[in-house]
């Protein structure tokens, strides 16, 4: 089964008619640069429900757009991404556009728009997870809308290696001193 990719606007409106939407859904949100092993973690988990696993990501990394000046760049470009996330199991990817309209929206509204709209079972989130505007909702706020709804939350601990937190921006820092082995370590496959 081969994977849909929609936009936000499209997820959010009632008349679309995507037939994978129409089900209910177990989602995780996020950047996934690099859909490393931390984004594994959370991707297995929405796979392993009996709902329709579905991603809710970016079209280009928030970074680039509130803090450009230390935004290093990414790490997979947004196909690579896709590919990587369709070869995972996951069926549906939701790419939100960050736009300025967007960048204004309060955690507590996307939640609402996210959870509201459709059928959605689960969601997935890592342990240090915030969303909004000055990112002004985190995990703790989001179970309860969540719960509010009668949706399962599932949090993830951080996946460990080498004593640190696996994380996109330490897979850069690897990157960016040509430690290559440890990069695909960190991301669980080859960079090629």
């Amino acid at each position: 089964m081969s994977m849909h990719v929609i936009d936000w606007e499209e997820y959010i409106s009632p008349h679309y008619p995507l037939s994978a939407i129409h089900h209910p859904l177990s989602l995780t949100i996020g950047v996934f640069d690099g859909v490393h092993l931390g984004h594994q973690a959370l991707i297995k988990r929405i796979c392993n429900s009996p709902y329709i696993p579905a991603v809710v990501t970016f079209k280009q990394n928030p970074l680039k757009i509130t803090r450009p000046d230390s935004f290093a760049g990414d790490i997979y470009p947004l196909e690579r991404k896709f590919r990587v996330l369709e070869e995972s199991g996951v069926r549906l990817t939701v790419v939100i556009d960050f736009s300025e309209e967007f960048r204004k929206m309060s955690g507590r509204g996307f939640i609402d728009l996210l959870l509201g709209r459709r059928s959605v079972k689960l969601i997935a989130l890592g342990l240090n997870f915030r969303c909004g505007c000055g990112l002004d909702t985190g995990v703790a706020e989001i179970r309860d809308l969540a719960e509010a709804r009668g949706v399962e939350t599932w949090v993830a601990g951080p996946v460990i290696d080498d004593g640190r937190p696996v994380s996109s921006s330490r897979i850069r820092e690897s990157l960016s001193a040509g430690r290559i082995a440890e990069a695909e370590r960190l991301l669980g496959r080859s960079l090629e």
